[in-house]
């Protein structure tokens, strides 16, 4: 996996997938959480998921595209990220997301 290099608020950036925790959308904007500082774009999340894509990147949330690497666990429709951050996962995607989450699990034991 190479790095992402997009055109940001703050200046074009390049990022390791693995320093993304979680892209989150904020009025009009989507926020890049990594573990260093925010990075802010005008771009729509499903253009954004799909340049993730094969990145191990799981969209638990019509606002949220997270990195499965800082996922703790998921359970009763919360997923809590190894920050100690909560995000509620929708009835309607909580059996893909679990189900993604799970095939990612078994991947990374191999």
């Amino acid at each position: 996996m190479g790095q992402v290099t997009l055109t940001f608020v703050e200046g074009e950036a390049a990022l390791e997938p693995e320093e993304i925790l979680y892209i989150e959308t904020c009025r009009h904007k989507n926020i890049f959480h990594t573990k260093e500082r925010t990075y802010s774009i005008y771009r729509k999340m499903d253009e954004i998921e799909a340049l993730m894509e094969g990145m191990e990147f799981l969209r638990c949330h019509q606002s949220f595209l997270v990195n499965m690497r800082y996922i703790r666990k998921i359970s009763s429709y919360v997923m809590t990220l190894t920050t100690g951050q909560e995000l509620s996962v929708p009835k309607a995607r909580y059996r893909e997301v679990k189900r993604r989450y799970a095939e990612y699990l078994e991947r990374d034991k191999r």
